[in-house]
């Protein structure tokens, strides 16, 4: 939920994200849909173990998804 959360705070849709990143709109989908789930565990578990530490920011004002949980415009 991360990507898709971050791409709407970004006022993307997938097929913008994809034309600016050269990934498959299909690509996106599945990613966001986490069919990757078990694959991005395994990854991070493994680069864990490598002392390879992963970290994302996203400023959540910005986020579409809490303003209109808080009643402001969407």
């Amino acid at each position: 939920m991360a990507l898709q959360q971050a791409r709407l705070a970004a006022g993307m849709s997938q097929r913008e994200l994809s034309a600016r990143t050269g990934v498959t709109q299909s690509a996106i989908s599945n990613l966001e849909s986490e069919s990757y789930t078990l694959y991005a565990e395994r990854l991070f578990k493994l680069l864990g173990e490598c002392g390879v530490t992963i970290t994302a920011e996203w400023d959540d004002s910005a986020d579409p998804l809490r303003s209109a949980e808080s009643g402001g415009p969407r």
